[in-house]
């Protein structure tokens, strides 16, 4: 894939089009477990593959969460996919619930031909690469920068409309209504995280689909994908306490990003809508490591559905999505 991105004029100091991934996701088939909303299916994702495009004067490296340091790093083009990257291979995203940090797989009870938390049994952890993505992006580089994840960052659904009164037209079309089950992108969840500190330091939770919205009143099934605010604008999520809580800004939570601005002619644009800085290249410190010619980072990517979201249901199985990270660098500030 060929993109480009012009330079953030207004900072004089971004260098931009530093890395681009695109995942496509395609949500397919079921698993014999109890899924959020529904009933006993629940949707599952595979085919995952990343193409990364790194810029002149930047290497970068990918492996599986907590797996060894990479001892190679690229300046080219490289396709994250199950065939080069094992730790991909049996990946199947299913609903979990989580804060960008740290998730949970909740024990569910069905009523009312819906699925529930059930805060009185226990809970269990999910596996990372297992029920939701988690890889460590090394980045280094001979200079010194701030590395963010740009602003015209998208998640999107792959169908270019999601609904229409009559259902004509609609690609990817559910058969409970008139709407695509691309629209499980408003239940899909991406977190940049510094695992290396203590306690983790979350440098991004992005909402990226909140214009979308999927109602049920009985078996009935209404979607709207124009959204201008509302609940649709919050992340809600189970902690670790089996508490149910909610971000809906920056106050509730300085890395949560939701583009309340992100409509343009009507039509919403899926974009992280500001560059949210994620990491600083760094010489790296101990014994041995004075010489390092390399400013370095490394930080963990998380990509989930979140099974508290409204887009979490048995009506968006099979959707698909593509998601285009666009890293930029900045020198760093004296």
């Amino acid at each position: 894939m060929k993109n480009s991105t012009a330079p953030n004029r207004k900072t004089g100091r971004m260098i931009a089009k530093n890395l681009i991934v695109l995942f496509t996701v395609a949500l397919a088939g079921f698993c014999g477990i109890q899924a959020w909303f529904t009933d006993n299916r629940s949707a599952e994702a595979n085919g995952i593959e990343v193409e990364c495009q790194a810029p002149d004067g930047i290497e970068i490296a990918v492996v599986g969460h907590d797996a060894p340091a990479p001892t190679e790093y690229t300046t080219g083009n490289i396709t994250l996919n199950k065939t080069n990257y094992p730790f991909l291979e049996n990946l199947q995203l299913t609903e979990i619930t989580g804060d960008g940090t740290s998730f949970k797989k909740p024990a569910l009870y069905q009523t009312g031909g819906q699925a529930h938390v059930d805060t009185k049994a226990d809970w269990s952890d999910p596996t990372a690469n297992l029920h939701y993505l988690s890889f460590d992006l090394y980045i280094r580089s001979k200079s010194q920068y701030n590395i963010s994840i740009g602003k015209k960052s998208t998640i999107k659904p792959d169908a270019p409309q999601l609904t229409t009164q009559d259902g004509t037209g609609i690609k990817n079309k559910s058969k409970y209504g008139n709407f695509s089950r691309d629209s499980v992108v408003g239940a899909v969840r991406f977190s940049v995280v510094d695992y290396k500190q203590d306690p983790p330091s979350k440098k991004l939770l992005w909402l990226p689909a909140p214009n979308i919205l999927l109602e049920q009143t009985n078996d009935e099934y209404t979607l709207s994908d124009n959204k201008t605010s509302g609940d649709s604008y919050s992340h809600v999520y189970y902690n670790s306490n089996k508490e149910r809580n909610t971000f809906s800004s920056t106050a509730d939570d300085s890395a949560f990003v939701v583009n309340n601005s992100g409509f343009v002619g009507g039509k919403f644009t899926y974009e992280l809508g500001k560059n949210q800085n994620i990491a600083r290249l760094e010489k790296p410190s101990g014994t041995g490591q004075e010489d390092d010619q390399f400013f370095s980072a490394m930080v963990t990517c998380n990509m989930w559905i979140e099974g508290e979201d409204a887009e979490a249901r048995l009506a968006l199985v099979n959707g698909k999505f593509n998601v285009n990270l666009v890293l930029t660098k900045e020198t760093k500030e004296s």
